[in-house]
């Protein structure tokens, strides 16, 4: 099972010249298998895939381009038992749409309401962390995978 996000459903698509939004399953799936470069097995795949679009638009604007202030801090300026929580409110280097922005901004919130000397656990920065480089790296090189290192020496 897979699940996949389209941001801008209005653009025509690269390989399937309209939008998303109008596209049957079969056509996003066409333009997905073009844009993974699948090539002579994508027929195949798509045959035997079911692909079910469902449009989501309250969704779509979490991902919408934004600027430092067009969300609500968690404790607005000069609150004393007001917070904003979830996936609307301002967390610093966090990212929204996961499980954790939503914990955070109601540890934040009640941390302070409260006046509690703590902090929500830090966001994990993993586009620094060597390891994880090192291995998106090998990912996108086909090191490691069998199928794929002949890529390397062709």
């Amino acid at each position: 099972m897979c699940w996949g996000y389209g941001l801008s459903v209005d653009a025509p698509g690269n390989f399937v010249k309209k939008p998303m939004a109008g596209c049957s399953g079969r056509e996003i799936m066409t333009e997905i298998m073009g844009h993974l470069d699948i090539g002579a097995e994508a027929l195949g795949i798509i045959e035997s895939s079911t692909c079910i679009p469902c449009m989501m638009p309250f969704i779509t604007s979490q991902f919408m381009p934004r600027a430092s202030g067009d969300r609500p801090a968690v404790i607005p300026a000069g609150s004393h038992n007001l917070a904003m929580l979830g996936q609307y409110c301002e967390l610093p280097d966090d990212v929204v749409f996961t499980v954790e922005y939503s914990i955070r901004s109601a540890q934040t919130a009640v941390y302070a309401l409260l006046g509690i000397e703590r902090k929500p656990p830090a966001v994990y920065k993993g586009k620094f962390d060597a390891r994880v480089l090192a291995k998106a790296f090998m990912a996108l090189h086909g090191i490691g995978h069998p199928q794929r290192d002949h890529a390397l020496t062709d």
